[in-house]
């Protein structure tokens, strides 16, 4: 497992496509700081009276964008389809390596790169957050525990995205699956809380609440609305990497190469 992972990481850090998602990522969080200090900026003094003072905090909420989910869909079909097309995952099998082995070395991997895309964002919000509009008034417990979910979340969507790609082989297929997959729930998480407005019902909040606990796209659109389920979120998300590491991982195991 050892080799595994030291050549997985070599691979990846020799890797252009690892150091563009990253600075990309960061870049957009510095773009979305300054169109909401612009925003501030720029408002009347009757839209300031009706937002009300920007805070730091309301930058950390708005920065679950799912640029995470994103990039770790391009991270997964790039470092693993790339490695399938290069005959490296069935060279390792054929030299005895374990499948399971291989399976976790690709899951620690892109892993790495969800959660380094997360921190560029965070350090953004952190930093320029702070000196942009401050943390006045923010508890300390909820911008903790809203960083705390955010991290849980770009490892299950590592994880996710990384059985999608192990099991899809192909670059194109992954990329079409993960982005439509992601689309598809971003788009039905954005109506279902919409008519939320509508029904006004006890009974469909809940249904809209754990519909958005279930899968690392509906997180973001909860922690963008101001959520505070951030344990419940966070072990939504462990259930997801154990999902990958013991059942999605079979997948794989039962695969034939070719």
């Amino acid at each position: 497992m050892n080799h595994l992972l030291k050549a997985d990481f070599y691979r990846l850090f020799r890797s252009k496509f690892y150091y563009i998602l990253v600075g990309v990522a960061f870049l957009l969080a510095v773009l979305t700081f300054a169109l909401y200090m612009a925003i501030v900026r720029f408002a009347s003094a009757e839209a300031q009276l009706q937002i009300g003072a920007m805070t730091a905090e309301d930058f950390q909420k708005f920065s679950f964008d799912g640029t995470v989910g994103y990039c770790a869909a391009i991270a997964a079909a790039i470092f693993i389809c790339g490695d399938y097309a290069g005959g490296g995952i069935r060279n390792k099998v054929l030299t005895g390596c374990g499948r399971k082995d291989i399976y976790l070395s690709k899951l620690v991997a892109v892993t790495f790169v969800s959660v380094c895309v997360y921190l560029a964002t965070q350090l953004v919000v952190f930093v320029c957050g702070s000196i942009g509009f401050g943390w006045e008034g923010a508890s300390a417990y909820d911008v903790a525990s809203r960083f705390a979910a955010g991290l849980f979340l770009a490892a299950a969507s590592g994880a996710v995205f990384t059985a999608i790609s192990m099991l899809s082989e192909k670059l194109s297929l992954s990329l079409i699956v993960s982005i439509v997959l992601l689309f598809t729930l971003s788009l039905v998480m954005s109506l279902l809380t919409v008519a939320q407005v509508y029904f006004g019902s006890k009974a469909f909040d809940w249904f809209v609440r754990v519909f958005g606990w279930l899968t690392p796209m509906g997180q973001v659109t909860l922690l963008m609305g101001g959520s505070h389920d951030y344990w419940i979120m966070s072990a939504f998300s462990c259930a997801w990497i154990l999902l990958s590491v013991f059942v999605f991982s079979r997948g794989f195991q039962r695969r034939d190469l070719k």
